[in-house]
């Protein structure tokens, strides 16, 4: 298994799914989001798409934004 870079993949291994929102479904306490992927999938190049992700598990990774992993975990 590997990333898109062609890296190999570990279990354990952080791994960061660049993807773009599609859909926003806000909550009173809560907001859940749809993606696609930035990269295609191999063999086809298709994208995939995820629905209802939890924006707590997420980082907005917009040009310019800071993203210190290490603090989160």
């Amino acid at each position: 298994m590997h990333d898109a870079k062609n890296r190999e993949l570990k279990i354990g291994d952080t791994v960061l799914i660049a993807a773009k929102v599609t859909q926003l479904s806000p909550g009173e306490e809560y907001c859940n989001v749809s993606v696609q992927s930035v990269f295609g999938r191999r063999p086809d190049g298709a994208k995939e798409t995820i629905s209802a992700i939890n924006t707590g598990v997420m980082l907005r990774a917009n040009p310019g934004d800071e993203n210190d992993l290490e603090s989160l975990g």
